[in-house]
Order: structure tokens, then C-alpha cells, then sequence
């Protein structure tokens, strides 16, 4: 009877193995964006908006804690 030997490979591979890094710490905050450069250009600027919202958002919620004790 033969031996039958089932192997598994597991690859990762970086969806997005490009960065965008806008803004600083200090200054409002920084915004970085992971993207695929070989993608279509629409793609990361909507992946970019989308940052900027989250960024937005953030600020909001930052913003009332320090307002509220």
C-alpha cells in the first residue's frame, strides 16, 4: 500500500505592500496609507479619503473627551 503525503503551504503575501505617510504627530496628526501602487489609481484615492475621515472622526472623539471630565 502506498503512502500518500498531503502537504500544506500557507503564502502571505502584502495586499498593499506600498505606504503613504501624510502629516506629523505634533501637527494635527499623521495619516499613513498602505496601498498597491499597480493598482488603479482610484483605489488608493479612496483608500486615502477614507484615512482622512477616520483621522477626522478621531479628532471629533478626541475633542469631546477633552471637553467632557
Amino acid at each position: 500500500m502506498e503512502e500518500q503525503i498531503i502537504r500544506h503551504i500557507h503564502e502571505n503575501k502584502e495586499n498593499r505592500p506600498d505606504s503613504l505617510e501624510i502629516g506629523t504627530p505634533g501637527k494635527g496628526g499623521a495619516v499613513k496609507i498602505t496601498f498597491n501602487a499597480s493598482h488603479p489609481a482610484a483605489e488608493t484615492a479612496t483608500l486615502i479619503d477614507n484615512a482622512f475621515e477616520a483621522r477626522a472622526y478621531a479628532k471629533k472623539l478626541l475633542a469631546l473627551q477633552e471637553v467632557t471630565p
